[in-house]
Parts: C-alpha cells; sequence; structure tokens
C-alpha cells in the first residue's frame, strides 16, 4: 500500500512540476498570464482537483479508519493484534488486520477440531457404558424373572453385575483423570525421588495381579541404588502400574515381564517389556488415543477401558518428557519412557 501511495504521488508531483515549468518559460516569452492556452488553464485545474481528492479522501479514510481501530479497542472485539497505543499508520493497519485475520482462521479450526472430538468422546463414552448397563439391567430382569430362587445362578449373575460395575466404576475413574490431565487440573509436583522407590511400590501394586496370573517379574536395575529422578511420585506410580498391569494381562498366564532401568548422564530411562500378543504395524501409531483399543473383545475380557495409554502419556508429556512402544505380533511390546536424572 505504501509503494502505490509512493507511485501516484510520484506521477502527480511530476504532472505539476512539468506545469509549473512550462508555466514560467511562458512567462519569460510573454507578457500577460491572460494569453496561456485554456488547455493548460485546464491542466492545471485537472492537477489540483486530484490533488485535493487524493489526499482529502485518504485523510477521510484514515481517520475514519483510526475511529474504527478506537471503537475496536474500546469495546475489546479482538486480541492483541489490533492493540496499539498511538494512531497505525494503513500500512501497520493492514499487517495486523492479515496477522488478526490469520489468528481468527486458526481459532475457527481449534473450534472445528474440538467440536469433532466432543463429539467423537461423548460417542466412545456412550460406546463404552452401553455394554455394561445392558448387562446389568439382563442379569437384574432375569433374577426377576425367577432365578433369583436358585442360589447358584442367583450368585453366578450377581458377580456378573459387580464385574459390569467395577467396569463402569474404572471407566468414570479414568475419564475424571483424563478430562483433569487434559484440563490443566491435574497437579504435578516435581519432586526428586528415588527411582527405587518408585519400582518398590509399583511392584507392590501389582504383586496380587501377578500372583493371580502366575506372571514373573524381572527388574534390570542398571544405575546406582540412590539415582533420583524429579517426578510426581504419585503421578510416575500410576505410569508404571498401568504398563505394569497391560503387560500382565495382555500376556498368557506365567509370562515374563522385564522392568529395566539404566542411568544415563542426564536422563534415567524406564523399559517396560512384555511377552505377549504384540500390536500390528496398523494399530501402533493409535495406542495412545482416547478409548483406543487394539483388540477391543480381548481388552474389555480384561477390563480395559481404552484411557490408560492416553492417561500415561498425558502425565509423561506434564513431566516435559516422552514414551514410545515397540512391539511385534506374536512377541510383544515394549514401552519406553525417561524422567530428568538429579
Amino acid at each position: 500500500m505504501r509503494l502505490n501511495r509512493i507511485l501516484i504521488l510520484t506521477i502527480v508531483l511530476g504532472l505539476w512540476v512539468t506545469l509549473l515549468a512550462f508555466f514560467a518559460s511562458w512567462l519569460f516569452t510573454h507578457e500577460t498570464v491572460s494569453e496561456l492556452p485554456e488547455w493548460m488553464l485546464w491542466l492545471a485545474f485537472l492537477i489540483v482537483v486530484m490533488i485535493s481528492f487524493y489526499y482529502g479522501a485518504y485523510y477521510i479514510l484514515i481517520g475514519r479508519i483510526r475511529k474504527i481501530q478506537q471503537k475496536i479497542q474500546q469495546e475489546g472485539l479482538v486480541g492483541e493484534a489490533l492493540k496499539a497505543t498511538a494512531p497505525l499508520s494503513l500500512t501497520e493497519l493492514e499487517s495486523r488486520l492479515e496477522q488478526w485475520s490469520e489468528q481468527q482462521i486458526a481459532l475457527v479450526e481449534e473450534m472445528k477440531g474440538r467440536e469433532q472430538f466432543r463429539r467423537e468422546y461423548i460417542g466412545n463414552v456412550s460406546h463404552e457404558l452401553k455394554t455394561p448397563i445392558f448387562n446389568i439391567q439382563g442379569y437384574i430382569y432375569t433374577l426377576l424373572d425367577g432365578a433369583i430362587k436358585d442360589e447358584k445362578v442367583a450368585k453366578k449373575f450377581l458377580k456378573r453385575a459387580a464385574k459390569s460395575v467395577e467396569r463402569m466404576t474404572q471407566l468414570v475413574k479414568d475419564m475424571d483423570v483424563l478430562t483433569k490431565v487434559e484440563s490443566g487440573e491435574y497437579d504435578v509436583q516435581l519432586r526428586p525421588v528415588r527411582v527405587r522407590n518408585l519400582l518398590d511400590d509399583a511392584m507392590e501394586e501389582i504383586e496380587n495381579l501377578a500372583s493371580k496370573r502366575k506372571a514373573k517379574i524381572k527388574l534390570n536395575f542398571f544405575a546406582d541404588d540412590a539415582v533420583q529422578v524429579l517426578c510426581d511420585a504419585a503421578r510416575i506410580e500410576q505410569v508404571l502400574d498401568n504398563l505394569l498391569v497391560n503387560a500382565i494381562k495382555y500376556s498368557e498366564e506365567g509370562s515374563l515381564v522385564v522392568v529395566t532401568v539404566s542411568g544415563e548422564r542426564e536422563k534415567v530411562e524406564f523399559r517396560i517389556k512384555d511377552h505377549g500378543f504384540g500390536i500390528s504395524e496398523t494399530d501402533l501409531p493409535h495406542i495412545f488415543e482416547r478409548f483406543y483399543r487394539v483388540d477391543k473383545a480381548r481388552s474389555r475380557d480384561a477390563g480395559g477401558t481404552g484411557l490408560g495409554l492416553s492417561i500415561v502419556k498425558h502425565i509423561i508429556d506434564r513431566h516435559g518428557e516422552s514414551i514410545r512402544v515397540q512391539s511385534k505380533e506374536g512377541v510383544g511390546t515394549e514401552f519406553i519412557f525417561t524422567l530428568k536424572r538429579v
């Protein structure tokens, strides 16, 4: 815009200077101005009108734009893009309007993404709750129809109903945790913590499950016993618990789960490896997504909600670290994450 103005101004001034030069030369050769040709007078008049119109329109436009700018700032209609302590030039205003336009486009895209996520999230929640609710309803109706008189059948159905209730309870808990993590309400208090303490607490939590599944837990600790990491102990224990439980549940009974800890210069690396069913290359990029299950039937039988790994990734992300996975079908899966060493 500035270049266009300069170009127009240069042309107009060039014509004006040319006319003045011609007029001056006329005065040197003629005695009176009245002898000037009519076309020259009309040209001078046209140039004066052009200059007056150009600058008049320009300053009227500038005044109007600055009033709009002030109104926008006073009413808070936009963000920082159009805020300024002094009136903006046309060039500055154009640049800031482009910036604001890009921000609005990005905001609209973000809102579309959130709306899509909301629809998918509600659909997934409805789908996950539907199965246990229908199961409980079926068991209750069967008992009311007379099965409650058979003590053996009644006990079996009540156990199945209780299992469905537990699944719903776990789903609600995981949804609550995930919502808090994603909204920033899930506080992470970083403190120096001994790695040995984290592992001992995690092993204690999964002791009953490991015994029930006859799983063998092997610990390879390639670091100093006193090594510490900067983390939220409760959150990292939740990560270890989730990964260890998955490793046990999604492997055959009696399988080996290997936990390896190695201390590097600035990081401590954790590896949880199972010898279970493995994950296909197609499913591997999606395993940290909400409600994603590699094997839906097997995951539900194992009591999974489809939210555990998503929670794990969010917790590791909140620690400023990363988690990755390596897997091969029929061979096993290994999750690897790091924490900052103190």
